[in-house]
């Protein structure tokens, strides 16, 4: 029997170099895969609105846990939270935040609309005073960047150290990347 060598060459060498010039293997289809997953899970992340401590309701809770902390350090009682004071307190941020100069925080209780003075009369008469702080957080923390801004005025770490100050409400209010925080003190009623 006698073989034709340069026919068996040309024919083996055929499949070789079809098989090289295929763009589809298996371990591209695995790596493409894995990229659009990635991709995938970026833009997942970027999707997120807020981290976890920035959210207004995380924020009002670190605020008042930084509040009794600091006041268990001056030998103050823990203020509790109460909730027809936070809704005021979140009232009066939104009319900040929107920046109306008329606060509407004496609305269900007088009525009417009310201008700040309005506002310090109807504070005087129920007993209770106010720490608001309008800022861009620096800190990544916007309850520690409250705390702050109320612990360098005078009037403000009073309010925050008050021991008449049983209740407490915490209104925040987030605009872009500013905080409105209003905290409400009020005496045990």
């Amino acid at each position: 029997m006698n073989i034709n060598w340069s026919l068996v060459m040309k024919t083996t060498s055929v499949t070789p170099s079809h098989k090289n010039n295929s763009i589809i293997t298996l371990p591209r289809v695995i790596i493409g895969i894995v990229i659009l997953c990635l991709v995938f899970q970026i833009q997942k992340s970027k999707s997120v609105e807020l981290p976890k401590y920035t959210m207004p309701e995380y924020v009002k809770q670190s605020v008042l846990e930084r509040v009794n902390s600091h006041r268990a350090s001056v030998h103050a009682q823990e203020l509790t939270l109460n909730d027809s004071l936070s809704a005021e307190a979140r009232r009066y941020c939104e009319m900040i935040a929107k920046g109306n100069l008329q606060a509407n925080v004496a609305s269900v209780n007088l009525n009417m609309a009310a201008n700040s003075n309005d506002v310090e009369a109807w504070d005087n008469r129920k007993g209770i005073v106010r720490n608001v702080a309008v800022f861009e957080s620096t800190s990544g923390s916007p309850a520690l960047d409250a705390m702050r801004t109320w612990l360098d005025k005078n009037d403000a770490a009073n309010n925050l150290e008050n021991s008449n100050a049983a209740l407490t409400g915490i209104g925040v209010v987030k605009r872009g990347n500013a905080y409105v925080i209003c905290q409400i003190f009020a005496p045990r009623k």
